[in-house]
């Protein structure tokens, strides 16, 4: 599901925050329990999002994910 309907619904787009990311994948999965896609690909391609943007931003990831859901990092 990854390669044949995951990463052509997302290829050449670009999202401002991972909350709309995430919302993307829930909305073209489109069951309540995430069963068309399979819940570990969703996770999985949610989780490789978080990284490559926590890269692009230079911080760890840890401290990338606690300032989108405002944890503290320290």
């Amino acid at each position: 599901n990854v390669k044949e309907k995951i990463a052509p619904a997302i290829t050449g787009r670009e999202f401002a925050k991972q909350t709309l990311f995430d919302d993307h994948l829930r909305q073209l999965d489109g069951t309540d329990n995430k069963s068309k896609l399979g819940a570990n690909a969703i996770l999985a391609v949610s989780m490789a999002f978080a990284r490559a943007r926590s890269k692009a931003e230079g911080l760890p990831l840890f401290r990338s994910l606690a300032q989108i859901y405002g944890g503290n990092a320290n």
